[in-house]
C-alpha cells in the first residue's frame, strides 16, 4: 500500500537527519501499515450487517456473527479485490456469516509450483537464512491453503471461518519469475523485496544481493505444461485435505493501448503465452470441474480503453467482477 503525501514528507525530512530506511523509520512505517490494516469499516442494512478492512470483508446476517459460516480465501495480486465488490450480491438474504480475506503475509509464492511446494515439509533450517535475507514471513513455506480453517489476521474478534472456497489468479503464473535455491532446491520469488524496496536501497546492499546470486538461479517463468501439472495437483490436494471448492481468474489477453500490428519481429509475445494459458485454464476447468471467472470477457465486454496493461484494470471495472464472483458464489453453494 503507497504512503500518503504527509507520510512521504515527513518520512523526507527525517531522511535528511538520519539517513535512508534508518531503524526508526523501518518501524514507524511497520506501526502506520498495522494501524491502516486494523481499520474496519461497519455497514448496515435489512437483513445484513458488513465490516469491511484492508483485506478483508465479512457479510452477515446478523451482528452476533450466527452460522453456518463460510470462509473465503484470497491467494493473488492485485486483481482478487474485486472480490469484496461481491457484498452487495451475497448480502441480501444471506444466511449465516461469509467472511472473504487474504490470510497469507504478502511476498510471492502464488505460482501454482510454489504453493505445491509449501507441501514438501521443508526443514526450517534450511530456510532460516533466506528468510532473513529477503524478508520472507514465516508463513511463506507453509500449507496455509490446505488448512481446514482460518482467522482474519489482526481480527480474532471475528472468530474462525471453514476453509469453503480458495480464489487464485493465473496473473502470477503468467509473469512472475522464481528462483530456486541451488543446494537445497525450493522455489522463491522475492518480490516483496525486489519491488516494495527502493531500487537503491536494494543495489546498496552489494552484500545480500551477491549472497542471492551465488544461493539461487533462475528458472524463469513457468510453461503451460508444469502449470497445468501442479494446479492440477493443487485442486486435488485441496479438495482431498479441505474439501474447499476452487475459484480461478483468468486474465485478459489482449494487450490494451499496444499498437502493434506486425509479430514478425517479435519473439515469445506475451499476448500469446496469455492466450496458451487461457485455453490451458478452460481445459482444466472442464476437466476438474472448476469455475473460471471470466475477467478476459467481462473487460473486453466493459471496455478496455483507459486500462494501463492487461494486469491491472480500472477500479470501476471492478464492479461487474463483483457481480459475477457473487454469481459464482452462490452457484457454489457459498452465499
Amino acid at each position: 500500500m503507497p504512503l500518503p503525501k504527509v507520510i512521504k514528507s515527513g518520512q523526507s525530512a527525517w531522511r535528511a537527519v538520519a539517513g535512508d530506511n534508518s531503524g526508526l523509520e523501518q518501524w514507524v512505517k511497520r506501526k502506520y501499515l498495522d494501524y491502516i490494516g486494523s481499520q474496519v469499516k461497519k455497514e448496515k442494512g435489512s437483513g445484513w450487517v458488513q465490516w469491511s478492512g484492508d483485506t478483508f470483508m465479512v457479510v452477515s446476517e446478523s451482528e452476533d456473527l450466527p452460522g453456518p459460516r463460510r470462509g473465503v480465501i484470497l491467494h493473488g495480486g492485485c486483481d482478487l479485490p474485486s472480490m469484496y465488490q461481491s457484498a452487495p450480491h451475497i448480502r441480501e438474504g444471506i444466511e449465516g456469516t461469509i467472511a472473504i480475506a487474504k490470510v497469507s503475509s504478502g511476498g510471492g509464492r502464488h505460482r501454482a509450483d510454489e504453493i505445491m511446494q509449501t507441501l514438501n515439509d521443508i526443514p526450517p533450517e534450511q530456510t532460516q537464512e533466506v528468510r532473513d535475507h529477503l524478508r520472507l514471513k514465516l508463513d511463506y513455506f507453509q500449507p496455509i491453503l490446505f488448512e481446514k480453517s482460518f482467522e482474519i489476521p489482526r481480527h480474532p474478534e471475528f472468530g474462525e471461518f471453514p476453509n469453503s472456497v480458495v480464489v487464485l489468479s493465473i496473473a502470477s503464473d503468467l509473469t512472475r519469475v522464481a528462483y530456486q535455491h541451488r543446494e537445497h532446491g525450493f522455489l522463491v520469488d522475492p518480490g516483496g523485496w525486489w519491488l516494495n524496496d527502493r531500487m537503491e536501497a536494494v543495489l546498496d546492499d552489494l552484500d545480500v544481493v551477491n549472497w542471492f546470486r551465488s544461493e539461487f538461479k533462475s528458472v524463469g517463468r513457468i510453461s503451460v505444461d508444469d502449470f497445468e501439472k501442479h494446479f492440477t495437483d493443487f485442486v486435488r490436494e485441496l479438495r482431498a485435505r479441505v474439501g474447499a471448492d476452487v475459484i480461478m481468474y483468468n486474465s485478459l489477453v489482449v494487450e490494451p493501448k499496444n499498437e502493434t500490428h506486425n509479430y514478425q519481429l517479435v519473439r515469445n509475445a506475451h499476448s500469446m503465452r496469455r492466450r496458451q494459458f487461457e485455453i490451458a485454464l478452460a481445459e482444466r476447468s472442464r476437466d476438474l470441474d472448476f469455475p473460471v471467472l471470466d475477467v478476459d470477457w467481462i473487460l473486453k465486454r466493459e471496455g478496455v480503453n483507459e486500462q494501463i496493461d492487461f494486469a491491472h484494470f480500472p477500479v470501476e471495472r471492478m464492479g461487474p467482477i463483483g457481480r459475477e464472483a457473487g454469481r459464482i458464489l452462490r452457484e457454489l453453494g457459498v452465499a
